[in-house]
C-alpha cells in the first residue's frame, strides 16, 4: 500500500496525507500499480467529458477533459516530452542531449511536441461521440501508465549520475509484466462498453507495448538509454496512441 500511495503522490497532484519514503524498494514496487494511478487520473477527466457533453458541444467538452488530465498530473508528463523532444531534436552528441534534456528551458522543439500532443487528444475527443470518448478518457492513462513500465523494463538509465537512474534500473519485466496483468484488468472492463472490445484491447495493449519498448531501443542507440524525461515522454505518445486507435475503432464500428 505505502508503494501504491508514494506512486499515487509522485505521478499526480492529489493531495494524500502523510509521506511515504521514495526509496528504490517502494519505487520499483510501486510500478505494478501504474495502471491503476492511470485509472485514477482518467475518472476525473472521463467524468468530466460525460458532464460538460450534456450542456456544451463536443469542442467544449473535449477541452474540459484535456485540462483535467493536465491539471491532475500537474503537467509532469508533458514537460517530459518537452524535453525528449528538444534534446533529440537538437542533432547533437548523446552527452549535448542529454545536457540540452536536463535544461530547464524549454526549446522550440520542446513547446511544439507539447502544443501537438494537447492538441490532438482535443481533436480525437472532439470528434468522438460520448460513448467513445468516455471510454478512450479511462483507457488512455492506464496503458500509457503500463507502458511506462516497459519502457523502463527495457533499457537502462542514460546518466550515470545518482537518483532515479538507480530505482529505473532496478525495473525489470517482472515488474511490467504484473503492470501489464493490472492493465488488463482495468482495459477489458472499459473496452466491453464498445464494439469489438477484445480487438480493441489487443490493439491498444500491443501497440503501447511496442511503442514503449520500440523507443526504448531507440534512445539506447541514440543517448545510451533512458531518462526521466523519456518516461514521461513515453506516457504522452501512448496515450496518444491509444486516443488514436479508439478513434479508428469507432470509425470502423
Amino acid at each position: 500500500m505505502a508503494a501504491l500511495i508514494l506512486m499515487i503522490q509522485f505521478m499526480t497532484r492529489y493531495p494524500l496525507p502523510g509521506e511515504v519514503p521514495f526509496t528504490a524498494e517502494n519505487f520499483v514496487c510501486g510500478m505494478k500499480w501504474m495502471p491503476l494511478v492511470g485509472l485514477l487520473i482518467g475518472l476525473p477527466a472521463a467524468a468530466l467529458f460525460g458532464l460538460a457533453a450534456r450542456f456544451f458541444d463536443a469542442n467544449l467538452a473535449a477541452f474540459f477533459a484535456v485540462l483535467a488530465l493536465i491539471l491532475i498530473t500537474g503537467g509532469l508528463h508533458l514537460d517530459g516530452l518537452g524535453d525528449t523532444a528538444d534534446g533529440l531534436f537538437s542533432n547533437r552528441s548523446p552527452e549535448k542531449m542529454l545536457h540540452i534534456m536536463r535544461d530547464p528551458a524549454t526549446g522550440a522543439n520542446g513547446v511544439v511536441a507539447i502544443v501537438l500532443a494537447l492538441l490532438f487528444p482535443w481533436l480525437i475527443l472532439s470528434a468522438l461521440p460520448t460513448r467513445w470518448a468516455v471510454p478512450a478518457l479511462l483507457a488512455a492513462p492506464v496503458a500509457g501508465r503500463m507502458a511506462l513500465t516497459w519502457h523502463a523494463a527495457a533499457a537502462g538509465y542514460a546518466r550515470n549520475s545518482p537518483g532515479l537512474g538507480a530505482f529505473v534500473d532496478q525495473v525489470g519485466s517482472r515488474e511490467a509484466l504484473r503492470a501489464t496483468l493490472l492493465a488488463l484488468g482495468l482495459l477489458l472492463p472499459i473496452c466491453l462498453s464498445t464494439p469489438n472490445p477484445l480487438p480493441l484491447l489487443v490493439c491498444t495493449m500491443a501497440a503501447c507495448m511496442a511503442l514503449a519498448v520500440g523507443f526504448a531501443r531507440f534512445l539506447t542507440k541514440k543517448l545510451g538509454g533512458i531518462t526521466g524525461d523519456t518516461i514521461g515522454a513515453t506516457i504522452e505518445l501512448s496515450e496518444i496512441a491509444t486516443f488514436f486507435i479508439f478513434y479508428l475503432f469507432w470509425k470502423l464500428a
